[in-house]
């Protein structure tokens, strides 16, 4: 019997022994630091191409993101194309994409430079000063596929992983293993002020530099023969003359102590020569990358020899472990809220509109998850995955935002000179996601107060409405064949308009409606004009498709409009005529170098009306001052070069084009002629330029301008 036992113990035992993990060979220790981080890539493509085996990841902020990246695809190429697929000085600049919002939800001309959330009286402040919508999207969607697979296991990626995050409370140093993986991510970079914190199992959590930036120690635990660390965090300041290197240093003195007590000894430390290169250089991708490339590859034959002194002779690499369920293309069964307390679960799913039975598709996903972000709804928003029997639960997580919303929007530029608008707005109104808003905007051209209503279903889903009530004082300026000015009037215009909508995701919508109001024309010295006072009763459609990132720095995307305008005497209108507009932009980078081309084309008939003829320059004409010509028709062809200086945040900016307005017919020939050459520089308030315009004749002007036109 005792031989029986020990010949079954005899079989059972290399079963036992082959079923434990290997120990891992080289462990990798990947620090934040911001756009440094972006080195990381370059680490790993160097070990990948020396055949050096990366069986764990521990990673701090920047670098949790990237090792993650790392675990859940294929190899370092495709890292680093992934990597360079978000605009990472856009988020952490805080220019706002425009994309992110519906086109029925953009208002480009009066642009929020900052807002702030009231509820019941009270302010609410933001937890974050940057919105954290574009990253998480990102991370949800490169992350969650592996993270679902793996069970919530960081042991069961392709590579063992740990994100490295600290308790906002106690200060405590936390080690993420399992769970969320792209909310463990989030919650390793959120950098405090920054972006809000993450809520994570009763705990809340902020960037993990602030407690153990390199994160040595956790690396330890996994038990590898060899630990090799990437240090990539911002050198001491050469002088403390200015703000931002106080407020460097004295975060660098506060943390440094608590990084200290996490500290263990890598058996390399590779430190990437990033020069001048800061942690807010998220246009350097190719230095960065280089960086960590040359680094790593210089100090190969030195874990080559650490490898070898441990025993470590086999490098090849090592199957994953094998897959978990797939999130593509799971039944979809069950869709839920989570958190929200004044959004109800219905008004939810009906914005998110993920259908049950059909398999998951990320892309479909995400579209849902951007209208719910976009609705303003929830102040945070975050979607999960929970595995059901064969299917997946869809888990829309989030917080009640704040109903009343108070923006203010500033700006300057050569036609308006100073310019400020104030904006009231109600989310929610009547339970049904509807948006209530007040505009107030003036400036040295346009004085205007707007109140509005909007809704994205009337009777049935994808029918909106806009509801809209306006006064207005428009002051445009005349100019003389040479660009000189003459003088200006007034048209104070008080309409109400009534329109539906259908839209075409985030990126297109068709809107018909009727117009009805007054519009009144005072004479001012330099332009006689008769003064009368019209009725306006107006048929309107309009078609917009559009994808474009900027309005007016672009880089990638495409922006038509076409408008068209009937007012009829049989509604009452004193002044009919009939209006057509077609606008198209289309932008693409090639490298660092964007171009855009832009045009326009406008006709009218039936005597169109002072205040409703079409206006052409500035952009759209380099060279004229903004509506400098004016006319019934209007041609227009534009193009533009923009170009990064280095690495200080300054553009090269540059523009031609062709162009005029006509009393009779749009014609081809003869056309106006103007370009422009300026820097440019993207800033919290926005745009910054300064331009040198020429001009047919020989003319010049120069423009400064902040914020959009």
């Amino acid at each position: 019997m005792r031989a029986l036992a020990a010949f079954a113990l005899s079989l059972l035992l290399p079963v036992a022994v082959t079923a434990e993990p290997p120990q891992p060979r080289l462990a990798l220790v990947l620090s934040g630091g911001g756009a440094r981080g972006i080195a990381h890539v370059g680490v790993l493509r160097a070990l990948e191409e020396a055949g050096l085996p990366v069986d764990a990841i521990a990673g701090t902020s920047m670098g949790a993101a990237v090792g993650a990246l790392y675990t859940s695809g294929g190899d370092a190429e495709q890292l680093e194309r992934v990597v360079r697929r978000l605009d990472w000085a856009q988020l952490f600049v805080g220019r706002s994409d425009r994309r992110v919002l519906p086109v029925t939800r953009r208002d480009d001309r009066h642009a929020d430079w900052v807002t702030l959330r009231f509820e019941g009286g009270a302010p609410r402040w933001p937890a974050g000063l940057l919105a954290e919508h574009r990253i998480n999207r990102f991370l949800i969607e490169h992350l969650a596929a592996a993270g679902y697979a793996a069970g919530g296991d960081f042991d069961r990626l392709r590579v063992p992983f740990r994100a490295v995050a600290t308790d906002l409370a106690s200060g405590e140093r936390v080690v993420l293993a399992r769970g969320d993986l792209a909310r463990a991510v989030r919650a390793s970079m959120s950098v405090p002020v920054v972006f809000p914190p993450v809520a994570w199992e009763g705990r809340t959590l902020v960037d993990g530099g602030l407690v153990d930036n390199v994160p040595t120690s956790v690396a330890r635990d996994f038990g590898a023969a060899v630990v090799v660390a990437v240090d990539i965090t911002s050198p001491p300041p050469e002088t403390l003359d200015t703000s931002f290197a106080v407020g460097a240093q004295v975060t660098e003195l506060l943390t440094r102590r608590r990084n200290e007590d996490f500290a263990a000894q890598a058996d390399l430390v590779v430190r990437p020569d990033l020069g001048g290169l800061n942690a807010g250089d998220f246009d350097r991708f190719d230095a960065l990358i280089r960086a960590g490339y040359e680094a790593t590859r210089a100090a190969v034959p030195e874990i080559r020899a650490l490898l070898l002194a441990k025993g470590v002779s086999d490098l090849a690499r090592r199957p994953a472990p094998a897959p978990g369920p797939a999130l593509a293309g799971a039944p979809i069964t069950e869709v839920t809220a989570r958190g929200p307390q004044r959004a109800s679960e219905a008004l939810l799913r009906r914005l998110f509109n993920v259908p049950l039975g059909p398999g998951y598709v990320m892309e479909r996903g995400l579209r849902a998850f951007d209208k719910v972000a976009a609705s303003g709804l929830l102040e945070h928003a975050w979607l999960e995955f929970e595995p059901v029997g064969e299917g997946v639960r869809l888990v829309l997580r989030g917080s009640d935002a704040a109903p009343n919303q108070l923006g203010l929007g500033l700006g300057y530029s050569e036609w308006e000179k100073a310019r400020a608008s104030l904006r009231l707005r109600h989310q929610n109104a009547l339970g049904f996601g509807e948006q209530v808003e007040l505009l107030l905007s003036g400036s040295d051209a346009l004085l205007l107060a707007r109140a509005s209503l909007r809704g994205d279903r009337l009777f049935v889903a994808g029918l909106g409405y806009r509801l809209a009530a306006s006064l207005a004082a428009d002051k445009p300026r005349f100019f003389d064949a040479e660009g000189e000015r003459q003088g200006r009037t007034r048209f104070e215009r008080a309409t109400a308009s009534a329109a539906l909508e259908v839209p075409f995701e985030r990126w297109g919508a068709l809107a018909a409606g009727a117009r009805f109001g007054r519009v009144s024309t005072f004479s001012e010295p330099g332009v006689p004009l008769p003064e009368t006072r019209d009725t306006v009763a107006e048929l309107f459609a309009e078609l917009t498709l559009d994808n474009l990132d900027d309005l007016l720095w672009p880089q990638a995307g495409g922006r038509l409009v076409v408008r068209a305008e009937a007012a009829l005497d049989a509604l009452g209108a004193e002044r009919p005529h009939r209006r057509l507009g077609v606008e198209a932009r289309l932008a693409r980078a090639f490298g660092r170098t964007a171009l855009d081309v832009a045009g326009r084309y406008a006709t009218s008939r039936d005597g169109v009306p002072l205040y409703d003829q079409f206006r052409l320059g500035g952009l759209e004409l380099p060279g004229h001052r903004q509506e400098e010509l004016k006319g019934p028709h209007a041609l227009a062809l534009s193009a533009g070069l923009r170009r990064p200086l280095g690495g200080s945040g300054l553009q090269a900016l540059a523009r031609v084009g062709l162009g005029d307005t006509f009393a009779d017919r749009v014609r081809a020939s003869g056309l106006r002629w103007g370009a422009s050459v300026g820097l440019g520089y993207s800033s919290r308030v926005g745009p910054i330029r300064l331009e040198l315009g020429m001009r047919e004749g020989g003319a010049t002007m120069v423009s400064l301008g902040v914020g959009g036109d």
